[in-house]
């Protein structure tokens, strides 16, 4: 019997929600009340106190992980089945936690603030810090970006019933709507594959479907967006930052001015993703295309059975690296992957990783399509980055969004390289996987600046007062249409996008959407070095550019790794030669058609 997308093994982390997690959570909290109580007792940060600074925040360091590692645990078990209660109360409690964690870091960031420069840098140089020298320093340029330490407190303890009860609501909503297709209740989860069926009547109904359910919940969901919006806006006022952007750089580790030149090349090579619009429309017998035919595939390609999406995958991996191939083995054999499809999952696929046990698990639901595939290299190859950092302390493995991406990126494009590769593969065999190469383009040079732009508009008006369903579905529609032009059918754009992406309700992250054009992109430049290099010879500059995302700006990652300035605009440029070689390959393979 062929096997089927298998459920993950989370008992490695705990058996269920039972004495043993109940007892983890109870020393973590004895242990951050302890770590307040002493954290706020010690002396001013002076030469002659290094020591028992030191001794704090390693203890804090041990502390976070302790708590991370439950949260990850319950997080996974929440994703797995939105109505599983406990999960969802242990998930709130951690937030409690998270909370406590927050208000003492808030504390550090003030004491470091004020603390004598010499005595800072020497604290910075303990030999039990100094791999953690470049976190130590972002939470002191925090200070300057913060409120005082009891006004940060409360935001924290106030972001449990807040900005983090609105992204669980939207979560639990999410996760229990469903849209009739074929005569079937379909989980809303299914959106992203039914937007994948061959069957053109299939994907519109689908889209109807889907936003017919989130019609019927959009006033929850606009409270939601409103609310997170507003509390940020709010927040960021206290704090002195003028721009809801400010944040997101900052915590991306990321200067305007790489953003705006990777934005400006972004924008300058837009055409390539609308070249290949009109040529897929052509292929499709249209004179554009409708939002739901964005993701089709071309030539009716079948369900790729698991079974095979697993050899696929191993081969790709093996074929550039064996350490890589062997590491996705290991996650296959350890069953550290979820795939199975069923109802009451929650939408989408990510990594999550402890940092207690330096596992990761992988999350998804296949369902035999060709993005499907991609999908599993592509969470696989987030899990190959955390697997390259085992062993390193926490406050090391906190990498910036931005360079979250680049081993993913480059595992999934691994994949179709593989494809390509193939000497049996046929005419309709190669306008698939350019097809499928050129939509990633699609997404990153089109749709995630839509996302930016919506967002970016969507705060200007939130920041003026709540912005209507009405209003967010037209913002939505405007900016789909602006930046796609005339290659997407005005009439069949989805306007409840807003409400369908989960990114835009995440608590924790604001404006997540230019990490991903960023990490493909960087990503591509990190393959274009491998291939000139050779992978055998480029391996360990990979691995090491690995280990290091978490211990510096993206702009000093890729100056000592490659050698190059992202502040220009020439790397990015060099990043898209293969989407153009790409999209000369496809539009030939389509004038012969």
């Amino acid at each position: 019997m062929a096997p089927k997308p298998p459920r993950w093994d989370l008992s490695p982390w705990f058996d269920d929600f039972g004495p043993e997690f109940d007892a983890w959570l109870d020393r973590c909290a004895d242990d951050l009340t302890a770590l307040d109580a002493r954290i706020a007792a010690l002396p001013p940060l002076t030469p002659d106190a290094i020591e028992p600074w030191a001794a704090a925040l390693l203890d804090l360091e041990a502390a976070t992980v302790a708590r991370q590692h439950a949260r990850v645990y319950a997080s996974a078990r929440a994703a797995a089945d939105v109505k599983d209660e406990r999960a969802r109360a242990a998930s709130a409690r951690l937030s409690r936690l998270g909370a406590e964690d927050d208000g003492i870091e808030a504390r550090i960031i003030d004491r470091f603030g004020v603390a004598d420069d010499a005595a800072f840098e020497a604290l910075c140089r303990h030999p039990g810090l100094a791999s953690a020298a470049w976190y130590l320093r972002r939470l002191r340029a925090r200070a300057q970006r913060s409120m005082t330490p009891d006004m940060e407190r409360l935001a924290a303890a106030l972001g449990v019933d807040g900005l983090s009860a609105w992204s669980r609501l939207y979560g639990q909503v999410t996760g229990g709507l469903s849209f009739e297709l074929n005569g079937e209740a379909t989980p809303l989860a299914w959106l992203r594959s039914s937007l994948q069926d061959p069957d053109a009547a299939t994907r519109a109904a689908a889209l109807k479907g889907a936003s017919a359910a989130l019609e019927s919940r959009a006033e929850t969901f606009a409270a939601a967006l409103n609310g997170i919006a507003g509390s940020r806006l709010t927040l960021d006022r206290l704090r002195g930052l003028d721009d809801p952007l400010d944040e997101a750089l900052f915590e991306a580790a990321t200067s305007p001015e790489t953003l705006d030149a990777m934005l400006a090349v972004v924008e300058e090579k837009a055409w390539i993703g609308r070249r290949y619009l009109a040529l897929k429309a052509k292929l499709m017998g249209r004179e554009t295309l409708r939002w739901s035919d964005l993701r089709a595939p071309l030539g009716g390609a079948a369900a790729v059975p698991w079974g095979e999406a697993r050899d696929l995958v191993l081969h790709a991996f093996g074929a550039h690296h064996p350490a890589l191939a062997e590491f996705g083995r290991a996650m296959f054999d350890a069953a550290r992957i979820e795939a199975e499809p069923r109802s009451g999952k929650r939408p989408g696929a990510f990594c999550t990783r402890s940092f207690h046990d330096g596992t990761s698990r992988v999350f998804m639901s296949y369902t035999g399509a060709a993005a499907d595939i991609r999908t599993l290299a592509h969470e696989l190859g987030h899990a190959y980055h955390n697997h390259e950092m085992r062993g390193m302390r926490a406050w090391s493995r906190h990498y910036p969004m931005t360079l979250a991406e680049t081993a993913s990126i480059v595992a999934e494009t691994l994949v179709s390289d593989a494809q390509l590769r193939d000497p049996d593969a046929d005419r309709q065999q190669r306008l698939r996987v350019l097809d499928a190469r050129l939509g990633q383009v699609l997404v990153y040079l089109l749709d995630i600046p839509t996302r930016l732009a919506f967002e970016r508009a969507f705060y200007a008006e939130r920041a003026r007062g709540e912005v209507s369903v009405e209003r967010l579905c037209a913002l939505m529609h405007e900016t789909q249409l602006r930046i796609f032009g005339e290659g997407l059918d005005p009439q069949a754009t989805h306007p409840w996008f807003w409400a369908e992406k989960l990114h835009f309700f995440i608590a924790g992250r604001r404006f997540y959407n230019f990490p991903y054009t960023f990490g493909y992109l960087f990503g591509q430049g990190v393959l274009a070095r491998s291939r000139e290099q050779g992978p055998e010879a480029f391996h360990p500059t990979y691995v090491e550019l690995l280990r290091q995302t978490g211990s510096g700006t993206v702009e000093e990652v890729a100056h000592a790794a490659l050698g190059v300035d992202l502040r220009e605009k020439g790397f990015w440029r060099s990043a898209l030669i293969g989407a153009e070689a790409d999209l000369k390959a496809f539009e030939a393979l389509v004038e012969r058609a």
